[in-house]
């Protein structure tokens, strides 16, 4: 990084980290690059993968499949399908959840902003009933 003013990074120098009990890998760029007011992660879809249903607290969202598509989204019990370069902007109270159900992996670009509370502004939300899944 040059100074507080801005920060450059590239995108190979930032480490891929699996999420906790496996799944999809994601690379915290805003992380990297010491950024205050928004979250920016570029995330790996392996086949089979899924992202946990979930809304947020704070936090609004936008997705953009960078590659692999179509892929689906699954959004208020709607499957979305996405194409590569599409855009997708979520709320923070809608449910949603990206689900590679292909062959091929899928590279996701997802923005939010507030930051929120870091991993606790995400919600879990049972897909069958619609409640909020406790932390643990």
């Amino acid at each position: 990084m040059s100074d507080a003013q801005w920060a450059k990074i590239a995108q190979d120098e930032v480490e891929a980290r699996e999420r906790r009990g496996g799944g999809a890998s994601s690379q915290d760029i805003a992380g990297h690059l010491a950024a205050e007011h928004v979250v920016l992660r570029v995330w790996r879809y392996a086949p089979g993968n899924e992202m946990a249903y979930h809304r947020h607290g704070t936090q609004e969202e936008l997705y953009h499949l960078i590659s692999g598509g179509p892929q689906e989204v699954y959004v208020e019990g709607e499957v979305v399908s996405v194409d590569d370069g599409d855009w997708l902007r979520f709320s923070k109270d809608t449910a949603r959840r990206i689900q590679n159900h292909t062959d091929r992996e899928a590279v996701w670009l997802a923005i939010g902003a507030p930051p929120g509370p870091g991993i606790t502004d995400g919600i879990r939300i049972d897909a069958e009933t619609g409640e909020v899944i406790p932390r643990k």
